[in-house]
């Protein structure tokens, strides 16, 4: 069973079984056929309905249907048990990506490809204005890239460290 809210509307339930489609447990009748595109094409009570994908994130889509666009937003019954539990934000420890906080030269690379990287692990000494900073892990995650390298001068926001 899924949870949807479209555009910013009170959550519905959604359940598939059988092939079957069921609205807050009510069942519905809809055909849906995926064409060749990636786009579908629905008919219920007699009305036509194009719908395409636009943009689609974790929970997130963004469809449009018959040229109107649309927001969904998805949970299935883990996601919303978490939520009720408060355990939906165990991943707020993991970082994408560690830029550089000013303009500075990179004097030396703590970490490498592939190491594992705890919050507040020190990644890189960052010389600006003199001082030597020293850039730390802001979450958990592991090393996938170093882009840059010992002795090279970096931008503010300049990509650093790629997890």
């Amino acid at each position: 069973m899924y949870k949807i809210s479209v555009n910013e509307k009170p959550e519905l339930d959604v359940k598939i079984e059988n092939g079957k489609y069921y609205l807050n447990g009510q069942a519905i009748d809809v055909d849906i056929i995926k064409n060749n595109d990636g786009t579908f094409h629905a008919l219920h009570n007699g009305f036509s309905y194009n719908i395409k994908v636009i943009e689609k994130q974790k929970h997130n889509l963004i469809i449009e249907v018959n040229n109107k666009k649309h927001n969904i937003k998805l949970k299935n019954d883990l996601e919303d048990l978490l939520i009720k539990m408060g355990m939906d934000n165990l991943n707020e420890n993991r970082m994408d990506e560690i830029k550089a906080p000013m303009p500075g030269l990179v004097l030396k690379i703590l970490v490498n490809e592939g190491n594992e990287i705890n919050k507040g692990d020190s990644l890189i000494i960052l010389e600006a204005m003199k001082m030597e900073n020293v850039i730390k892990a802001t979450g958990d995650g592991i090393v996938t890239s170093v882009k840059v390298k010992q002795g090279e001068k970096v931008e503010k926001n300049q990509v650093l460290i790629k997890f």
